[in-house]
């Protein structure tokens, strides 16, 4: 017997929404387990340091993926965001507009 699995994700940060737009992907159901009031929660502690990576290297392909079914524009490759960037450019978008959302 196939019976369908849950997969489980730990925390709803940059980590964990990738992941769970991954576990998507791949037609598998995820339910992402988040400690914080929000998405992007342990971010949100930090907003004001820049990262140290530009944002090339901050965004999912398949959140990217997920991000451009709702019209999403990315922001310049290029760029190093801070922390409130990434959530409010990146995150808070792919954790309330998208499918993700059901699952959080």
């Amino acid at each position: 017997m196939n019976e369908a699995k849950t997969v489980a994700i730990i925390g709803a940060g940059p980590v964990g929404l990738a992941a769970t737009a991954h576990v998507l992907e791949r037609g598998l159901t995820p339910i992402v387990l988040e400690a914080g009031d929000t998405a992007g929660h342990s971010v949100r502690q930090w907003g004001h340091v820049q990262l140290f990576s530009p944002w090339e290297y901050n965004i999912d392909g398949a959140a990217a993926r997920l991000l451009a079914s709702i019209g999403w524009n990315s922001p310049e490759p290029d760029q190093y965001p801070t922390g409130s960037e990434l959530v409010e450019r990146y995150l808070e978008p792919l954790a309330t507009k998208t499918v993700l959302a059901n699952h959080i």
